[in-house]
C-alpha cells in the first residue's frame, strides 16, 4: 500500500514533489523523442540510411513506457475505485489508460512476430499520449464543457447544415450532370462537391460550368461564410466567458491573509522592479477591508501558489 502510495504520486501528482515533476517531464520528452522517431522513419531515405539508429531508439524507449504503463497500472489501486481486479479493469477502460496501452500494443504486436500494415499504422497512435499533458487534459475539460452547454445550438447548426447540402446537391447534380456526366456523375459524388463548397475549402476537383451552376456556387460560398462564422463565434463566446467565470470562481476563493476578509480586489500579472531586478507576479490582492496587500505567484514545481 505504501509502494502504490509513492508510485501514484510519483505518476499522477508532478505538482507534489520534483521528483514527480521530473519523472513526468522525462516522460513527455521520451513522447516527444518516439514521434519524432516515427517521423523520421516515415522518410525513405533516412529509414534506409539510420534504419538500425531508429530502431534502436525505439527498442529503448517502447519498453520504457511498457514498464510506465505497468507501474500505472499498479498504482492506480491506491484509489478506492481501481482496487482489487474489477477495479483494475475499471482504470484500463479509462481514456488515459486506453491511450498507453495503443502507444505500446502495436510495439508488443509486432515484438511478438505479428506483423501487417494495420497493426504498423497503430504506432501513430503514439501521438496521442501527448494528451496526458496536463495542461492540454485542463484544456480538454475545457472544451468538453463547452461542447455540452453547446450541444442544442450545434445539434439544430448541424441539422440546417446536412439538409443545405442534401438539398443543394440534388439541384447542382441535375443541372450539371448533362454538362459534365464524369465528373458530376452521381449525387454522392456531388455530396462532396457540396460540403468542399459550403466550407469554403473548394479543392477545384469538381466546379460547375453551368451558368446556373456558378451562379449557385457564388451562393453556397456566401452562405458557407457565415456557417463557418457562427460556430467559430459561438465557441469564442463560450470560451471567453468559462476562463472568465474561472477567475472569477478563483478570486471568491480569495481570503485575506490577515484580516479574513473577502473583501479582495485582484490585478493579473503586475510586473515589479526589486533591487534592479524586475520580476513578473501572477497577481497582486489587495484588502478593501484593511488595505492589506499581497503578491502571488505559482510554483512551477510543486503546483501551489507563494505569497509575499
Amino acid at each position: 500500500m505504501i509502494l502504490q502510495n509513492k508510485l501514484y504520486r510519483l505518476f499522477e501528482k508532478p505538482e507534489e514533489s520534483r521528483a514527480s515533476f521530473i519523472l513526468n517531464t522525462v516522460i513527455y520528452i521520451l513522447i516527444l523523442i518516439s514521434i519524432l522517431n516515427l517521423m523520421f522513419y516515415s522518410v525513405e531515405p533516412i529509414r534506409e540510411k539510420y534504419g538500425y539508429i531508429l530502431d534502436g531508439i525505439r527498442n529503448i524507449v517502447m519498453p520504457i513506457f511498457i514498464l510506465e504503463y505497468l507501474g500505472r497500472l499498479y498504482a492506480s489501486g491506491y484509489l478506492k475505485k481501481y482496487e482489487g481486479i474489477k477495479g483494475r479493469l475499471k482504470y484500463m477502460v479509462t481514456p488515459y489508460a486506453i491511450i498507453d496501452l495503443l502507444a505500446v500494443l502495436p510495439y508488443i504486436l509486432l515484438s511478438s512476430g505479428f506483423n501487417s500494415s494495420f497493426i504498423r499504422s497503430l504506432r501513430l497512435l503514439r501521438i496521442f499520449r501527448l494528451f496526458r499533458v496536463k495542461k492540454y487534459a485542463i484544456f480538454i475539460q475545457l472544451m468538453k464543457k463547452i461542447l455540452h452547454s453547446l450541444k442544442e445550438e450545434l445539434t439544430v447548426l448541424f441539422l440546417y447544415t446536412l439538409v443545405v447540402i442534401v438539398v443543394l446537391s440534388f439541384i447542382v447534380f441535375n443541372i450539371e450532370h448533362e454538362a459534365q456526366p464524369e465528373v458530376f456523375s452521381n449525387i454522392f459524388q456531388t455530396l462532396w462537391w457540396a460540403v468542399a463548397t459550403l466550407t469554403t475549402v473548394g479543392y477545384g476537383d469538381m466546379y460547375p460550368v453551368t451558368v446556373a451552376g456558378k451562379v449557385i456556387t457564388a451562393i453556397i460560398t456566401i452562405i458557407g461564410i457565415g456557417f463557418v462564422a457562427i460556430p467559430g463565434g459561438m465557441f469564442a463566446s463560450e470560451f471567453m466567458s468559462a476562463i472568465a467565470k474561472k477567475k472569477e470562481d478563483h478570486e471568491n476563493e480569495l481570503k485575506c491573509l490577515k484580516c479574513g476578509s473577502a473583501q479582495i480586489q485582484s490585478f493579473s500579472d503586475p510586473i515589479l522592479e526589486y533591487a534592479s531586478q524586475k520580476q513578473t507576479y501572477d497577481a497582486v490582492h489587495m484588502c478593501s477591508k484593511c488595505d492589506f496587500t499581497w503578491l502571488e505567484k505559482s510554483d512551477i514545481i510543486r503546483g501551489s501558489h507563494q505569497y509575499h
